[in-house]
């Protein structure tokens, strides 16, 4: 009766604990995304400082798993995991004010060095500096956790094992937690803010627990490590380490390879990066379970080859089934997340769940009931460093040389180094065997592989250039029907193009250099296929042209397209830098008479910080006194409630807020806000004088915006904040997670939806206060009603 207390109370403990780490594992997850978000404001949103953060949380968690793995020699591991919790949530609340601290221009400006390396190890050192307390102390937990579940344990390693699932199952809720509600709805920073309370009560209720429950200290020199079979220590290392690199290598991958057929918004990586953790618990779980039943050797030897077989079986059915097509199936939004889901569990969750399962098998071979806490500890500080190296291989070695096809033969050749390492000296020939057969699926796949990239292009365009990097494909198409040429993204976001497309994109810049009275210099945030910028090049007053471009592989698709882009970029008055938009604006000392912010897709995710307040003002900040200040916005890519909040963020910067046409079309409508702080005033003879030098250039001339009627005729009127306290804001980009909704539910801003916008909205908005000899330039309310009379018919037949 006694014996069957203790088991019922052991169990009960076990239970608690499992609950504790899979709660710890969600805020462990909550905090990675709300502090990558917040590191990308500081360091900008790109591949480079994603690395560096990246990196930073790896470096931590590493040196956490050692200090972790020294602790359990103190006994009492549950009051140690207690301690690091409450310690780990104590920094979190501070992490905010650091990154908000640091958001300067003298610090932006020291880590934009035009040194590659120097701008990783500036912001490595930065990223290290503030993620090391809070990381360490989360790395310490999975030993600690690990060795409190094998005090109570009759398999301690299983037994962690097990403890591991529920840790990585919960870092899976906690991602789509964050991703779903916390983000949007809490805030970005205020999400680790709840993480941090969530955190705190995990840590008083392990202190409090280990306080009722005496459970017995290991031996304080730690153990000897009992080496199972004839595996050694320096192989499970080896595998361990192997093991984190193939898997965040994976992740990478897959979250490129997704990207050729989803829409990239945040719920799509965020399904990836989900279903990425269900399968690595999954793994663990499985682990746990056949440990009973077969040698840990053995596991090890058939998740390495049918690993790697699994990823090539998988790869291919992907990319045949998909045909690396649009998915676009779902009729409401919800519906559609669930089927991309799906789509994402149906192909990765084989592969990734039988990778999961070898960093968990390296704990069975190399198992000690004193020493479980220490031995996991090592193990996963080795399996950590590998990880960071994984991501950084992946990202900046493996898709800029070998592609996305070559990674994943990459990764699936080492996944057949582990079976090498811990090869079985009984049953030779069905070892031999299973390892030609891994070898003979990497051959056929690799022989595969060059069929693939011709898929998922435009049937009407020729495809001609494709450059890949961690950014995804850049490919240059041509026209079949025309001598138009594009610039795509991912195959399926086409950055612009020439032919019919081109006069539209030099009026992106001719509008609103128009509207200033002198423009010497201009700044243009997006290349695109640099037939924008080519526009201001143009305007013979322009002295300076610096352009901001994300992905260097655009600047070198646009320098394809040079003929047709009038060789913008062998301009002497144009500067490109490769930066992100916002971070550059930051960073920046330059003033400038203009500032034209490209058309960017606002679904995409973390695009939306370029429609946020805190990125307005910042623009603001780097105009002269009478600078404007012109956002282009792809009406149709977005609903009315997005349309109205970028507006309303856009008019409390700026005063002076006006409304304008650059494309009047009612299927794919294209308005630009263009913003000042003081009101705009035109002198009308200058105006035409500009005007008719512009039609002598070649290339000068636009039918659409020729005289100063056609400018007349492309004003829509002022706009008026009408809900102050519904903004886009850093703390809440409401775009980001807005539009794809209206994505989904076919409620964007085109054909019938943007006619009910036109009459309820556009047409009741004031007409634009701009001054010319003292006089409305628009022209008294008859004529502004005149106008827009003509608009509704060149929209609308009527």
């Amino acid at each position: 009766m006694e014996q069957t207390s203790r088991f019922i109370a052991s169990r009960r403990t076990t239970t608690l604990l499992h609950g504790l780490f899979l709660i710890s594992g969600a805020t462990t997850l909550v905090y990675e995304i709300s502090w990558t978000r917040q590191a990308g404001l500081l360091f900008g949103h790109t591949v480079l400082a994603g690395s560096v953060v990246l990196a930073s949380l790896f470096f931590g968690l590493a040196t956490g798993y050692g200090v972790g793995s020294r602790l359990c020699q103190f006994g009492r591991p549950l009051r140690w995991f207690g301690g690091c919790e409450i310690l780990a949530a104590s920094w979190a609340l501070l992490v905010p004010s650091l990154f908000d601290a640091l958001q300067s221009p003298v610090v932006i400006r020291w880590m934009s060095d035009e040194s590659q390396a120097w701008q990783w190890f500036s912001r490595a050192g930065i990223g290290i500096a503030i993620f090391l307390p809070a990381t360490i102390a989360l790395g310490a937990t999975l030993p600690l956790m690990s060795q409190a579940l094998s005090l109570g344990s009759g398999n301690p390693s299983r037994g962690a094992a097990i403890g591991y699932a529920w840790n990585t199952a919960g870092a899976m809720a906690g991602t789509l937690i964050c991703t779903y509600l916390l983000l949007v709805r809490v805030g970005v920073s205020h999400s680790s803010f709840w993480a941090a309370g969530v955190g705190m009560g995990i840590g008083v209720l392990a202190i409090g627990l280990s306080r009722r429950d005496a459970m017995r200290a290991p031996n304080p020199i730690g153990g000897s490590v009992n080496v199972s079979g004839s595996a050694s220590p320096i192989a499970m290392m080896t595998i361990a380490g192997l093991s984190g690199f193939i898997t965040l290598a994976l992740e990478i991958l897959y979250t490129r390879l997704f990207s050729l057929v989803f829409h990239n918004s945040t719920y799509t990586f965020g399904n990836v990066v989900a279903v990425f953790l269900l399968s690595l618990a999954l793994g663990s779980a499985i682990v746990a379970w056949l440990v009973k039943r077969t040698r840990a050797e053995l596991i090890l030897f058939w998740c390495g080859v049918s690993g790697a077989i699994t990823c090539c079986i998988t790869l291919a059915l992907f990319v045949n089934v998909t045909r690396l097509g649009y998915f676009t199936v779902g009729d409401s939004f919800v519906e559609h997340l669930l089927r991309g889901f799906a789509l994402v569990l149906g192909f990765i969750i084989v592969p990734v769940t039988v990778c999961g399962m070898i960093f968990p098998a390296t704990w069975q071979v190399l198992s000690d009931r004193n020493a479980t806490g220490r031995v996991i500890g090592t193990l996963a500080m080795v399996n950590a460093i590998g990880a960071a190296l994984g991501s950084l291989s992946a990202s900046f070695i493996m898709l800029p040389t070998i592609g996305l096809w070559g990674g994943f033969l990459t990764a699936s050749v080492l996944l057949m180094a582990v079976p090498i390492l811990v090869w079985p000296r009984q049953r030779r020939y069905p070892s031999v065997a299973a390892v030609t057969f891994g070898v003979l699926c990497i051959a056929v796949t690799a022989v595969a592989m060059p069929s693939w990239s011709t898929l998922g292009r435009d049937a009407n365009e020729v495809f001609l250039t494709r450059r890949e990097s961690a950014y995804g494909w850049i490919d240059v198409t041509r026209s079949k029907e025309s001598d138009a040429w594009y610039i795509r993204q991912n195959l399926h976001y086409r950055l612009g193009g020439t032919g019919a497309d081109a006069m539209r994109e030099r009026r992106q810049a001719r509008l609103p250099m128009l509207l200033h009275a002198y423009p010497q210099e201009v700044l243009f945030l997006g290349m695109g296929t640099g037939v924008t910028a080519a526009g201001a090049v143009h305007h013979q007053e322009t002295e300076r042209i610096e352009i901001v471009e994300l992905i260097a592989d655009v600047t070198a698709a646009a320098r394809e397209l040079g003929r047709r882009n009038d060789h913008v970029l062998d301009n002497d008055r144009v500067h490109v830098t490769t930066d992100d938009a916002r971070h550059f604006l930051l960073g920046t000392d330059q003033r400038f008479d203009v500032i034209v912010s490209d058309l960017f897709v606002p679904w995409e995710s973390e695009t939306g910080y370029l429609y946020t307040r805190e990125h307005y003002v910042a623009a603001a900040e780097r105009l002269n006194d009478d600078g404007l200040f012109c956002q282009w916005l792809p009406v149709y890519q977005m609903g009315q409630r997005e349309f109205t909040m970028i507006a309303d963020t856009f008019a409390t910067v700026f005063p002076e807020t006006s409304l304008w046409w650059g494309k009047i079309d009612p299927s794919k409508p294209i308005i630009g806000l263009v913003g000042a702080m003081q009101p705009i005033e035109l002198d009308e003879s200058k105006l035409k004088a500009r005007l008719s030098q512009l039609k002598e250039i070649v290339g000068g001339n636009d039918p659409q915006l020729a005289e100063a009627q056609d400018l007349r005729l492309a004003a829509i009127g002022d706009w008026r904040v009408q809900n102050a306290d519904l903004l886009n804001l850093d703390e809440h980009p409401r775009v980001e997670f807005w539009t794809p909704q209206s994505l989904m539910t076919g409620k964007l801003l085109r054909g019938a939806w943007f006619a009910k916008f036109y009459d309820e909205v556009l047409t009741k908005l004031p007409a634009s206060d701009i001054s010319s000899d003292s006089e409305s330039f628009l022209g008294d309310a008859a004529e502004v009603q005149e106008t827009r009379q003509t608009l509704g018919f060149l929209l609308f037949g009527q």
